[in-house]
């Protein structure tokens, strides 16, 4: 059952930054599955011009994919952990400028994990 609130000043438009973010972070999602399935069935998107079209990574393509499906998998918590505090801070009509170190150290894994994807595409190409 929807929740109902007075709608007073930036209300709308906190909604707004909220669901935007969440967007954002589906958005990731989309795009580390889609990097767990280029490093799964050992393609690359897109592929370099005047290279072979299956370019494998070889032993890395395995634990590269599931590190990229840990890495959806701690955003898809990530997002539904910040807009879940944000809606229940929008409704308690208080400040959004409360850090919440959970969420941060959460998309920190989600970054050092794309570092190593990059990392280890870079090493492997080269």
């Amino acid at each position: 059952m929807p929740t109902a609130f007075l709608v007073v000043g930036s209300t709308v438009r906190d909604f707004c930054m909220l669901e935007r973010n969440f967007l954002s972070h589906i958005k990731l999602v989309l795009l580390l599955l889609l990097m767990f399935a280029s490093a799964l069935l050992g393609i690359r998107l897109p592929g370099p011009p005047g290279t072979r079209e299956s370019e494998s990574l070889g032993s890395f393509s395995l634990p590269l994919a599931i590190l990229q499906f840990i890495a959806a998998l701690l955003t898809i918590a990530a997002a539904f952990w910040e807009y879940r505090t944000g809606l229940d801070d929008l409704i308690k009509v208080r400040a959004f400028f409360v850090v919440n170190r959970l969420h941060h150290m959460m998309m920190a894994a989600v970054t050092f994990i794309i570092v190593a994807t990059c990392i280890i595409y870079a090493v492997k190409s080269g």
